[in-house]
């Protein structure tokens, strides 16, 4: 092979690595550990004090899968903007993403290592129906 038919097979290579780490990390979904156990603890003493008296754990179910395959993203920014219902928004950042993972983690989605954040990759992770 000469080498500007070798440097063109690496390009290639490389960009075909390079779009395989980027699709794999579009396709986490909420069955992938996306969320950690500290923030189901901490989402927990939120969705009490917050959500609990409006939203029982089989609404959330039913949520779910109405958002199924929708980024986990677009769920967080539409409970931020429309909850509490008597005051929508007034919660921190980081509270809401505590009950979602509190929210996931009771309908048996699995823990991980990883905190989830609305900054960093909740886009690319798909809402899975329960």
């Amino acid at each position: 092979m000469n080498r500007s038919v070798k440097l063109a097979t690496s390009l290639l290579f490389s960009a075909g690595l390079a779009f395989g780490v980027q699709t794999a990390a579009q396709a986490q979904t909420v069955e992938d550990g996306v969320f950690t156990q500290a923030q189901v603890d901490s989402g927990k003493v939120v969705y009490d004090s917050s959500c609990k008296s409006c939203h029982n754990m089989r609404f959330y179910r039913d949520m779910l899968r109405s958002w199924n395959s929708q980024p986990l993203l677009y769920l967080w920014e539409n409970i931020l903007g429309t909850m509490p219902a008597d005051n929508p928004g007034s919660l921190m950042y980081e509270e809401y993403t505590d009950v979602i993972a509190y929210i996931l983690n009771e309908q048996g989605f699995p823990t991980g290592d990883t905190p989830l954040d609305p900054d960093n990759g909740m886009e690319d992770i798909s809402i899975v129906a329960p």
